[in-house]
């Protein structure tokens, strides 16, 4: 619901603020007063694009606000969806400079004319006998089709499931494609493992394995070392031999002096050590001259690691089993995208099989309301003064899964006695469309939450009597919502519960244009001289305070 309206330095308005009311409410004023200039503030604060020539040639700002209760009308998850802070009193602004420069708030969260457009078709629908663009829309035809019928929350869980199923669809496409490109790299990658498999790096002492080698490349200098170490030990001038005649030397001086007792032990002990030391040089000497085959497994070994190591561009076996193990997970990785596209296709089949059921239902029960429907809309239209024009809802069933089912939707009309049915833009006029709008919004009223509807001028062409029904129809229709209605008939303006009038004035050489509430005196002259022209009758002020049920 529009609550409140402010416009300042637009056009020939300076300031305007305006609070509006639940219900019917209606706006009246001479031609050229200023009531498109007010339609066109609004049409920005709902999206429309400036025509900064029109904005007031003067320093200030041109600022427009409007204040709307959202509540029932729009979700807080469309606000999550476009970033704006949701309030249940959502505020827009807009600010013009006559530079040029142009900015949006919603909730004072900066916003983009997109996304103020998306709300402001979600907030006000307005309707003009050029402009019944809903009229032609197959997602109105179908909500108000499903409205009528009651189906909306059926419609939903469909739609929540389509979505689901829409998107499985797409990532299932999107995995078929990795697979294909998996399978081209499989095989290289599944060599690639198992030649590092067969490497059996998770078994390889590397510092081991480096000693052998060193051993191997340096056997005959370790072999000529031994041997000329062995040949001291047998010569006369032998360490053992050496510390035999030191030993025989001080033996006698024991007795002399102490410290030839330490020196000797000291000697014996040497002996030992070194008698250690000819053992296991002579223990090495006695083994096996080299195993040729043992060498040449380490030197291959050898290079094999420092193979692979290069063709990974890896520095340690470290690195290289973390690489075995990460190409061996991708090979995983592959096996689960086979078992990912199984499980998704049987979830798509379950989910189509869903859907058709849904869609199926949906069907019925769009079809078992279309008699009611088009009754209830081609009674409202014969209180139009349209006797023999006629809705004719023709529904289709398609074995293609749609965003809403399975249907596709025409609405047909026909306006002259044994005319054909006619595409709706083919066959109505501005008139006649505008007419069928608004029996159409009557009836959808009574089943959901409408935006605010504004009607410009929609009842022109209409008088008397019809006059009369329109005014009670706008009546009813306030009853369950908010209705704006700009018109130049006494009887639509009286059926009002609130009469806003504009007008100029002429104020320190300027014109400007004004809106005011009309006081209940007021609107029984405003009334009146619709009726009667500027000289008011007496006649016209009785007929006035009849039409306000005074």
């Amino acid at each position: 619901m529009l609550c409140r309206l402010d416009i300042s330095n637009y056009a020939l308005i300076e300031n305007v603020n305006l609070n509006f009311k639940a219900g019917y409410s209606v706006i009246t004023g001479e031609t050229g007063a200023g009531k498109s200039i007010l339609l066109k503030a609004l049409n920005l604060l709902l999206g429309e694009r400036a025509d900064y020539s029109v904005l007031r040639q003067n320093d200030k700002k041109c600022v427009l606000e409007a204040e709307f209760d959202i509540q029932n009308i729009i979700s807080e998850s469309f606000f999550n969806e476009n970033n704006i802070d949701f309030e249940p009193k959502t505020i827009i602004r807009r600010e013009f400079t006559i530079s040029g420069k142009s900015r949006i708030f919603i909730n004072d969260t900066p916003a983009s004319l997109a996304t103020l457009k998306l709300l402001g078709n979600r907030l006000v629908k307005i309707h003009t006998q050029h402009q019944t663009l809903d009229l032609f829309e197959k997602t109105f035809q179908f909500d108000v089709l499903d409205s009528f019928a009651g189906i909306e929350s059926l419609i939903k869980d469909y739609t929540t499931l389509y979505r689901k199923y829409k998107s499985d669809k797409n990532n299932l496409i999107q995995l078929k494609l990795k697979d294909t490109e998996n399978r081209k790299e499989k095989d290289y990658i599944d060599f690639l493992v198992k030649e590092l498999n067969e490497a059996n790096l998770d078994k390889v002492n590397i510092t081991d394995l480096e000693n052998d080698y060193l051993k191997i490349q340096n056997w005959s200098s370790i072999k000529e070392a031994l041997e000329s170490s062995l040949s001291i030990y047998q010569s006369e001038q032998s360490p053992i031999n050496g510390i035999d005649n030191l030993l025989t030397s001080l033996y006698d001086l024991r007795e002399i002096d102490t410290h030839f007792s330490a020196l000797i032990l000291r000697l014996n002990s040497a002996k030992i050590e070194l008698q250690d030391i000819e053992s296991e040089l002579e223990n090495k000497n006695d083994l096996d001259d080299l195993d040729e085959e043992k060498a040449l497994a380490v030197k291959e070994r050898i290079e094999s690691i420092n193979a692979l190591s290069y063709k990974h561009n890896v520095d340690t076996l470290e690195e290289l089993i973390t690489l075995r193990d990460k190409l061996s997970a991708q090979i995983s990785d592959f096996g689960s995208i086979e078992n990912d596209i199984k499980t998704l296709e049987t979830t798509i089949a379950q989910n189509e099989i869903k859907l058709n059921k849904l869609a199926e239902t949906i069907h019925n029960k769009r079809q078992s309301k279309i008699d009611n429907l088009q009754n209830a809309v081609n009674k409202i239209l014969s209180q139009l003064a349209m006797p023999n024009s006629e809705l004719k809802i023709d529904l289709k069933i398609e074995s293609e899964l749609k965003s809403n089912g399975k249907n596709t939707i025409d609405f047909l009309f026909k306006t002259n006695l044994g005319g054909n049915y006619l595409a709706i833009k083919k066959t109505a006029s501005g008139g006649e469309l505008s007419r069928l709008m608004l029996s159409i919004l009557v009836i959808m009223a009574k089943t959901k939450s409408l935006p605010t509807l504004l009607f410009d001028e929609i009842d022109t062409g209409v008088s008397g009597e019809v006059a009369s029904k329109m005014a009670n129809i706008f009546e009813q229709l306030g009853q369950t919502s908010q209705l704006i209605s700009i018109t130049h008939l006494p009887q639509i303006a009286g059926k009002g519960k609130v009469h806003y009038h504009v007008f100029k004035a002429d104020t320190e050489n300027k014109t400007q244009t004004k809106v005011v509430e009309l006081t209940t005196e007021n609107r029984i002259k405003e009334l009146a001289k619709m009726m009667s022209g500027e000289t008011v009758t007496e006649s016209a002020i009785e007929n006035a305070k009849q039409l306000l049920a005074l």
